[in-house]
């Protein structure tokens, strides 16, 4: 199988992160490669932040976890087996899950395609990463979090205007035991010739 494909295919999404940093060569090869993402009319809007001052996205996804509201009820693990989700474990406090390094993408407040660019972005990044062996997990709710007080500092500080919205999270780190696929749904792809 093609290399790509392959990489495709197998990636997974990692909630269950190891406590050391990813490189700085590792991270500079997945920036670079969301650099190159698709955006609508080569515009290349989003802007990128990383942050991986432990501190800080502990924070940070303690306020995302938060604004999430509480897990499914039923008992019943609809996302993941084997990496819980907020969305099954009330357990987890923090919506980034450890993550030693969290990118947020940024777009135009204006910009009809801004969160488009920024999932494609992410899209690429996280294929990059997981070529490396490096695992992610791409987090909602990046609006919510930078109107909080620390959202807002922390736009401030990188010094990303303020017409810009964060549209998505991208946790970034080595994973923590394995990540099993769902099966593939049947019936989803229709052609017509």
């Amino acid at each position: 199988m093609n290399e790509v494909i392959r990489c495709l295919t197998e990636r997974r999404s990692i909630r269950r992160f190891r406590t050391e940093q990813i490189s700085d060569e590792h991270l500079q090869q997945i920036l670079k490669a969301g650099t190159y993402a698709a955006t609508a009319g080569g515009r290349q809007s989003p802007e990128i932040l990383v942050c991986q001052d432990r501190e800080v996205n502990e924070r940070l996804g303690r306020l995302n976890r938060i604004l999430f509201g509480p897990a499914n009820s039923d008992g019943i693990r609809f996302v993941s087996q084997t990496q819980r989700s907020i969305a099954d474990d009330n357990s987890i406090e923090s919506g980034f899950y450890g993550a030693p390094t969290v990118i947020t993408l940024f777009a135009p407040e204006r910009w009809l395609y801004g969160i488009h660019d920024c999932t494609s972005v992410a899209t690429n990044m996280m294929n990059a990463a997981w070529s490396l062996g490096i695992g992610s997990c791409f987090v909602s709710r990046a609006e919510d979090t930078f109107r909080t007080d620390l959202g807002r500092e922390l736009q401030r500080r990188a010094g990303i205007e303020e017409y810009y919205l964060a549209r998505v999270h991208l946790c970034l780190g080595y994973p923590e035991g394995e990540a099993m696929a769902k099966p593939r749904r049947e019936g989803r792809i229709h052609i017509i010739k």
